[in-house]
C-alpha cells in the first residue's frame, strides 16, 4: 500500500501554514508546533531539513521564527517530498536499493518493473505540477485539481 508517512504529512502541514501567512512574517516554532499539533522536537527536525533545502529560513531572536524562503508559487510538492523523503520510489529495486537503472541485468526477469515505473512517472509529474500556493488555498480536492489545470 502506498502511504504518506507522518514526517512528510507534518512537513506539508507546516509548509501550508507558512504559505497561509499573508504577511510572510517569521513564526515561532513553539507556536506552530502547538497550533499544528506537531511535537516540537519533530517540528525542529523537519524544519532543519526544509532549511537545508532552502525552502524555509529562520530568523533568530525573541521575535524570530521560520518562514518560507521564496514565494509559495515557486515551491512544488515534489520539492517538499524530495526534501523530506528523498526521490520518489514507488517500488525500489530490491537488488539496487533504488529505482532500477535502465541497464539493469535483471530486466528480463523483472516483469512488473514497467508498471511500477509508469506509476512512478505519473506520481512524480503530478507532484511537480502541484504548487504549495494552490494546496494552501484549496478547500476541496476538486478545487485543487481545477487550480492545477489553469
Amino acid at each position: 500500500m502506498l502511504r504518506v508517512n507522518r514526517r512528510l504529512d507534518y512537513g506539508l502541514t507546516l509548509m501550508i501554514a507558512l504559505a497561509n501567512d499573508a504577511e510572510g512574517k517569521a513564526q515561532p516554532t513553539s507556536v506552530l508546533a502547538e497550533k499544528l499539533k506537531v511535537p516540537l522536537p519533530f517540528l525542529h527536525q523537519i524544519g532543519h531539513a526544509l532549511m537545508q533545502a532552502k525552502l524555509i529560513k529562520a530568523s533568530p531572536g525573541p521575535h524570530g521564527g521560520i518562514r518560507l524562503s521564496r514565494p509559495a508559487e515557486e515551491i512544488t510538492l515534489l520539492d517538499i517530498v524530495e526534501t523530506l523523503e528523498g526521490s520518489v520510489n514507488v517500488v525500489p529495486c530490491p537488488d539496487c536499493q533504488d529505482v532500477c537503472p535502465v541497464d539493469c541485468d535483471k530486466l528480463e526477469v523483472c516483469y512488473s518493473r514497467l508498471a511500477w515505473l509508469s506509476l512512478q512517472k505519473i506520481v512524480t509529474k503530478h507532484l511537480s505540477q502541484m504548487r504549495l500556493s494552490e494546496v494552501a488555498k484549496a478547500e476541496t480536492v476538486e478545487e485543487l485539481l481545477s487550480a492545477m489545470k489553469n
